[in-house]
């Protein structure tokens, strides 16, 4: 998982599995951030093609802590199989997903 700015908001990679072993990584990276006054959270799952419950419940407890403290996180770029997992669980109601990183980092304007 890597994080990188760009105009003002945080874009976080995950790797090809957000599951259980990494799960407690991206809340706490998005707490840290979060604290340190980054509140424009952009997830990119372009690379990962696997997520787990675990996974699922960090992404949920990441915009919980965001929206907390006056924040927002969005998604995007979720591989096919991830798409269909967050509408599976209704997830997909939950967050902004987009295809591309540009429309996502446009819709926080």
């Amino acid at each position: 998982m890597t994080t990188e700015e760009k105009d003002g908001i945080t874009i976080v990679v995950t790797d090809d599995r957000l599951d259980a072993l990494v799960a407690a990584t991206l809340k706490d990276t998005v707490k840290q951030l979060a604290e340190a006054g980054k509140l424009k959270i952009l997830i990119d799952m372009g690379q990962t093609k696997f997520i787990d419950s675990a996974g699922c419940g960090a992404l949920v407890a990441s915009l919980r802590v965001l929206i907390k403290n006056q924040g927002d996180m969005k998604i995007a770029r979720p591989s096919q199989q991830v798409q269909t997992l967050f509408e599976l669980t209704r997830l997909h109601r939950v967050f902004e997903i987009f295809d591309e990183i540009d429309a996502a980092a446009r819709s926080f304007a």
